[in-house]
């Protein structure tokens, strides 16, 4: 007979009942993500970890693996097995970061999950620190909540403007008035249907002006992330290519609160 299959995370979750504030749609996205890791020998780490009931359920979802948290307050963790190592600070303190890495994952981790402070300058410190020094080639960093940007109420999002796009003029887009002659009035219907036909071919193209974008607070820090994805387009226009260096991501895929990024392996 084969092994049990082992439970998935929400049933974990339903089960165990883990005092944590992830949400099942959250879930869903790391079940696909780690699921073909769950039995190797993984290093993960957590930035803000509330109650610490998100740190046990990734010790009994990954049975091999070595769990970290950090959190700006004190957290008190029962787990008997050892597996699970609890600090206090900052997200951006690095030597504590390095520490951190030193004493958990001196090979680098597999995953870090950013679950601390939601602004953009401490959460892109942190990113730039643990992704270049400290997680795996082919590792996963998660960011959460990154659309807090977009929150008036938060200390550095902003709120969302809708795009002013550009509007055609009214004599492309309103019925021509009536006309006293007849062949006045199909030249003036011929010449609209030309007039609109090379506004749609060419006026948009040659407007070379940035498109509406929102740079406040998570939002900005994850748009800096597409911009080095894009490396190579950024060092040779037009080619794609770079003869300097690599983008260091190999790809990033957003959700509803979650933009998972794979360090290039």
């Amino acid at each position: 007979m084969g092994e049990e299959p082992l439970p998935s995370m929400t049933n974990l979750l339903a089960s165990a009942g883990y005092r944590t504030d992830k949400q099942p749609s959250f879930l869903s996205v790391y079940e696909s993500l780690f699921s073909t890791l769950r039995q190797q020998p993984v290093a993960l780490l957590e930035l803000g970890i509330h109650h610490g009931g998100s740190l046990l359920m990734w010790r009994d979802y990954f049975p091999q693996g070595a769990i970290a948290g950090l959190d700006q307050h004190a957290v008190k963790v029962d787990d008997p097995s050892g597996r699970i190592r609890v600090y206090q600070g900052q997200q951006q303190d690095t030597v504590l970061l390095d520490r951190i890495a030193c004493e958990v994952a001196p090979g680098g981790f597999d995953i870090v999950i950013d679950d601390a402070s939601h602004f953009g300058r401490l959460s892109r410190a942190t990113f730039r620190h643990l992704f270049d020094h400290h997680l795996k080639p082919g590792g996963v960093y998660v960011i959460e909540d990154w659309g807090t940007g977009y929150w008036e109420s938060w200390p550095d999002g902003r709120a969302w403007q809708p795009p002013r796009e550009w509007q055609p003029p009214r004599w492309l887009t309103e019925p021509p008035r009536l006309l006293p002659w007849p062949g006045l009035r199909a030249l003036h219907f011929q010449t609209l249907r030309v007039a609109r036909r090379l506004a749609r071919m060419f006026l948009p193209g040659l407007e070379k002006k940035p498109l509406p974008s929102h740079q406040a607070g998570m939002v900005g820090f994850v748009k800096q992330l597409i911009d080095e994805c894009a490396w190579g387009d950024v060092t040779y226009p037009g080619l794609g290519v770079t003869s300097s260096r690599q983008s260091s991501i190999e790809s990033i895929c957003f959700h509803r609160g979650q933009c998972v990024v794979r360090k290039r392996g």
